[in-house]
């Protein structure tokens, strides 16, 4: 628990900084000016897509379950966008046990047999760096130093996730070992607990070896997702007035995107905005203000629709899940999925 408090508080002073040093950087009163200016109707329209990017992730979330146990769409939207919400506000992943735990509450399904699943949706969302890669050739620029290391660093932990995963299809015992020796170092008291984990959890990940003909689907989902993210922020830039290369946007906020594997503050407050900054003025050139100005005008639409979507999310489940402790280990070994 005292990990925990310290993660957090740790995560908050890192977005403190972080927007510190975003507002140091930033003419807020022309900032505003911008903001005054904004075309109500195409900022519509980017919350639209943000919300069909997110129903698209859902669905691959779904068919990815499928593999485990019959599913449907609609509920596991709900706890796709309850976990979301949680993540928001929490920034230790406290949402991804959320989902697992909404999930078996209504289909019985263990902890350790749906947490596998949580993994391979975001290792899909982070498989996106590669498009990211494929689109430098488009970009009419020479993206800097800065980029280049961000963009090396998070290709290095998808590769990692994909390696897992590739091992675990096919050599799952050997995988398992593997990932027992790595454990050395853990206290002999939590040695035998992890283990068992570990075990559990590449039999989990183990689970494309009987459904490769999910793949294209669940690839196609994600491709999907990414443009429509990136078609939000092309609206946002439109409804300020401001034309942009396409092959910019979807590499810039693909790259925020991605971004998110590593640590940020509750709300990405401070870190989006100053990420937005290095990539779109910094690295494409564009005024300062005015890139500052579409991420916190765009941050204040998506928080407003995660939480509120959220708090209907975990409502809508009726788990009383803000009165529980995320109950996943007691009665676990005794349920079926």
């Amino acid at each position: 628990m005292k990990h925990k408090h310290l993660r957090i508080l740790l995560s908050v002073l890192f977005g403190l900084i972080c927007l510190a040093v975003w507002v140091h950087i930033t003419d807020m009163n022309e900032l505003l000016d911008y903001i005054r200016q904004v075309h109500i109707g195409l900022a519509a329209l980017a919350a639209v897509a943000y919300i069909v990017s997110y129903i698209l992730r859902s669905l691959r979330w779904t068919t990815i379950m499928s593999t485990v146990h019959r599913v449907s769409p609609l509920p596991m939207f709900a706890y796709y966008m309850a976990g979301n919400f949680f993540n928001y506000l929490v920034p230790i992943r406290a949402g991804e046990l959320a989902k697992c735990y909404f999930v078996k509450q209504r289909y019985g399904v263990r902890v350790s047999r749906s947490l596998p699943t949580i993994f391979i949706d975001k290792l899909f969302d982070s498989a996106a760096i590669f498009l990211v890669l494929l689109l430098i050739p488009l970009l009419p620029i020479n993206l800097n130093k800065p980029l280049w290391i961000l963009i090396i660093f998070i290709v290095g932990v998808v590769l990692a996730g994909i390696g897992v995963l590739i091992a675990a299809s096919l050599a799952r015992e050997q995988t398992t070992r593997l990932l027992q020796k790595l454990l050395f170092f853990v206290p002999k008291k939590y040695s035998e607990r992890l283990q068992d984990i570990s075990s559990l959890f590449v039999e989990g990940i183990g689970l494309f070896r009987h459904h490769h003909a999910l793949l294209p689907q669940i690839a196609g989902l994600t491709l999907l997702a990414v443009l429509s993210d990136s078609m939000m922020i092309l609206f946002l830039f439109w409804s300020f007035g401001v034309s942009v290369n396409y092959f910019m946007v979807l590499f810039g906020y693909t790259l925020i995107y991605l971004s998110y594997i590593l640590p940020h503050p509750p709300a990405q407050i401070g870190s989006n905005e100053l990420l937005m900054v290095l990539i779109f003025s910094v690295g494409f050139g564009l005024d300062r203000n005015l890139v500052s100005a579409v991420m916190a005008f765009g941050h204040l639409i998506t928080g407003v629709l995660i939480v509120s979507i959220g708090l209907s999310a975990v409502s809508w489940t009726g788990t009383g899940i803000f009165r529980t402790k995320f109950d996943v280990d007691n009665g676990d070994e005794n349920e079926t999925g």
